[in-house]
């Protein structure tokens, strides 16, 4: 298991999503998209089950960017 940092700009999550209300709920929300990934990424065709962590981590890193971008 690891841990990572990841900025969230909290003013305009809770505009978007005013039930997230504490820094408490902005983590258990984010974990459960992190969890909800992985196991899509598991469920992918072709996924690679050699993959290291790291290289789980860094799609699940592309991920969250690309969501952040839109």
């Amino acid at each position: 298991m690891c841990t990572v940092s990841v900025n969230v700009d909290e003013a305009v999550l809770r505009d978007v999503m005013p039930e997230l209300d504490s820094t408490a709920a902005i983590r258990q929300w984010v974990q459960q998209l992190i969890d909800l990934r992985i196991q899509e990424i598991i469920a992918e065709d072709g996924f690679n089950r050699d993959m290291t962590p790291e290289e789980l981590y860094h799609v699940i890193e592309q991920d969250i960017k690309a969501i952040y971008a839109e």
